[in-house]
């Protein structure tokens, strides 16, 4: 008989599971019904099937901030507490907010492809691009992301207005209580809400028109947060100016979806990942669940 403890990892974390060296780590499906903890990632969770699955589960520890990939209420109804990785990375996802600003106000992917395609034409290889100073920034979800975007945003010299689903009082930046007003206001709108069933496809075809065929969106959230098919044809029609995205509907992302899509820069769901930032969460991870199976209070329980 095994005298470690089961744990459900879902989906296989490669490397990571070499770390989990006090537990008999079990993939799914799975026919064990002495599982009492799982390790998953947040957007990729546990569907209600599985958690069914396991009667004996009691603790769902995340990889990362996100929690989308779960259904709370059920978890909640099973008696199954969840932690997750907050305020951890989200500075490296708030670098990769600003890198896509960037990008496309400065035509950087434009940039790239005409050196390398040998297209460099003197005096100036892609048409004139778009100062950073004195635009305006719209931020949607000014949490621990939002802010960390603001305040680098604040040092190019942007001015900065946000919208979130309440207010924060301790936040210096002025708050947009309407998000269409927001989109007609900024020239940037970045994206920052926490992704889950109360974002879903918030910025939609109204919301991303709002913006204009001067403006640009960034997402840094999750994909389900856009109407990505009224984005696409935004772009197309020159309705949109551009977009910066980090995150997709499908991940990966098909490339046949993209491939004549104009004025993007897009890149494989960066996000949070830093060498720090994953090394901090896997500490999370392991930190949670000796806590769990020791019977102590957890690290970082998601807040009900």
């Amino acid at each position: 008989m095994n005298s470690k403890p089961a744990l459900l990892v879902h989906p296989p974390l490669g490397l990571f599971e070499l770390r989990l060296t006090d537990y008999d780590v079990v993939h799914w499906p799975a026919d064990r019904k002495d599982i009492k903890a799982a390790v998953t990632i947040g957007h990729v969770g546990l569907s209600n099937a599985m958690i069914d699955a396991l009667p004996e589960l009691a603790c769902i520890v995340c990889f990362g901030v996100g929690v989308d990939g779960l259904d709370l209420a059920h978890a909640r109804q099973r008696g199954v507490v969840i932690t997750h990785g907050r305020e951890i990375n989200h500075e490296d996802v708030a670098d990769v907010a600003i890198g896509l600003m960037i990008a496309r106000l400065r035509l950087f992917t434009e940039g790239e492809r005409v050196l390398r395609e040998g297209k460099w034409t003197p005096p100036l290889a892609v048409p004139p691009q778009k100062r950073l100073r004195g635009r305006k920034l719209g931020i949607v979800g000014m949490g621990a992301i939002g802010q960390a975007v603001a305040e680098r945003a604040k040092a190019f010299g942007l001015e900065i207005k946000w919208y979130g689903p309440r207010a924060k009082p301790h936040v210096a930046y002025a708050c947009e209580p309407d998000l269409l007003r927001l989109a007609h206001w900024c020239d940037v709108l970045a994206i920052a809400a926490r992704g889950d069933k109360s974002t879903e496809g918030i910025i939609n075809a109204e919301i991303i028109n709002a913006v204009g065929s001067d403006g640009i969106i960034v997402n840094i959230s999750r994909g389900s947060v856009i109407d990505e098919d009224a984005l696409i044809a935004a772009l197309k029609s020159g309705a949109l100016g551009g977009a910066g995205l980090d995150v997709f509907v499908e991940e990966p992302t098909p490339v046949s979806r993209w491939a004549d899509v104009p004025n993007t820069t897009l890149t494989p769901h960066l996000g949070g990942g830093t060498r720090e930032a994953l090394w901090e969460g896997s500490q999370n991870v392991l930190e949670n669940l000796r806590r769990f199976h020791a019977g102590e209070p957890l690290l970082t329980p998601l807040a009900s």
